[in-house]
């Protein structure tokens, strides 16, 4: 069964499962750095949005010996298990007054997504660009959230330092950070041991020679690291300026300095992870940053 074939399959059972009224399309969708995947929706009476199922990697698995029949059972338990249980109030998004609370912001890579960057505003940060979305409240897990793009700048008549000064004000309070040590994670990756992810505590970091800086929903949580003042209160902790590795999107590693280390070496590092063990569209970038306690700022 070719792709295409595979996808007619997928809506065939779904639509047979979910009724005709179910409005079931497979859209194409441009994900961060430029790559294109099929997303999967379905509107019902009972709501005006759907989670987006992408269908790519259940072709890979397909591919790979699984039974059609599991992966649409699995395909219907993530929408039933995803979708919001009543209709999401949209309107807020016409009025700035209303919608610029919800307002945050996030961190992509700036030369690999110049295709969507020339529809968005957007401020460029080192090899980054700092991007715009307006936070939905739901009941869908992880964040819900509508980019902003240029036009909705003409229709709020905004600037895009207006957007700037709202987000970077916001982000930090909707979705705050979390520091995490890397102990922690292996310990909640261990079936032993808690999975609920313990906060960075005080009395415990000057132990740890590298930590996790993400934001409480670990989603695009990398844009932590302009949270202000925040990455200058971790390094007056330590006495020590402090290496940031982009390990995703979602979150950075923070590694105190010291003069046996390199950004170089690190980033040859990022590279090998982003190689291996990244999906694309979770590139953040290839390149090690350094912040510096006396100047307060981020450089590469």
């Amino acid at each position: 069964m070719v792709y295409q074939e595979f996808k007619q399959h997928i809506i065939h059972t779904l639509q047979k499962e979910l009724g005709n009224s179910a409005k079931i399309d497979i859209s194409d969708i441009v994900k961060n750095n430029g790559i294109h995947l099929d997303g999967l929706t379905v509107l019902s009476e009972k709501s005006n949005c759907s989670p987006t199922i992408y269908l790519n990697c259940y072709f890979d698995q397909y591919k790979h010996g699984r039974p059609l029949a599991k992966i649409c059972q699995d395909i219907l338990k993530v929408y039933r298990e995803t979708l919001p249980c009543s209709n999401i109030d949209v309107s807020f998004f016409t009025d700035y007054g209303r919608m610029k609370s919800n307002l945050i912001c996030k961190l992509i890579h700036y030369e690999k997504n110049k295709e969507l960057l020339s529809e968005i505003p957007h401020f460029r940060f080192l090899d980054l660009a700092i991007v715009f979305c307006c936070l939905m409240q739901s009941d869908f897990p992880g964040n819900g959230t509508i980019l902003i793009k240029k036009r909705h700048l003409d229709f709020w008549d905004i600037t895009a330092d207006d957007l700037y000064a709202h987000a970077l004000k916001n982000t930090p309070f909707l979705l705050p950070h979390h520091l995490f040590s890397i102990s922690d994670i292996l310990s909640e990756l261990c079936p032993l041991q808690n999975k609920n992810l313990p906060v960075f505590e005080e009395e415990t970091a000057k132990n740890c020679p590298m930590f996790i800086l993400t934001n409480t929903s670990r989603v695009n949580g990398a844009v932590c690291m302009l949270y202000p003042n925040l990455l200058a209160k971790i390094a007056n902790h330590f006495g020590r300026d402090l290496f940031i590795l982009p390990s995703s999107i979602h979150e950075v590693i923070l590694i105190p300095a010291d003069k046996k280390t390199t950004c170089e070496d690190l980033s040859f590092m990022v590279r090998e992870v982003n190689g291996s063990q990244l999906a694309p569209e979770e590139i953040l970038s290839d390149h090690a940053y350094y912040f510096c306690m006396d100047s307060g700022k981020i450089t590469m």
